[in-house]
């Protein structure tokens, strides 16, 4: 079984808190079953209006570099395809 360690930087004083555990949840709720204890997640709060997601050392979303907040659809779709790229 493959490993998944996911990753979000937000930024506490920014008020991005609510959106990275919501978004924490919904990964869990995909993913948390299918990896079980092969699964970590981690919620990194930060500051400089970050909103970071690692998937296993990688970077799939920057907020800086997108100018907006992701969403729980693009982030899946990333993980997936991050995924399948491992196997």
């Amino acid at each position: 079984m493959a490993k998944l360690n996911i990753r979000i930087t937000y930024c506490q004083p920014c008020g991005h808190q609510p959106h990275a555990v919501q978004l924490a949840n919904q990964l869990l709720g995909t993913y948390g079953l299918k990896f079980n204890r092969n699964m970590e997640l981690t919620l990194v709060p930060v500051d400089q209006g970050e909103f970071d997601v690692f998937v296993n050392g990688t970077k799939i979303f920057s907020r800086y570099d997108s100018e907006r907040m992701p969403t729980f659809e693009e982030i899946r779709q990333a993980i997936d395809q991050l995924l399948s790229q491992e196997k």
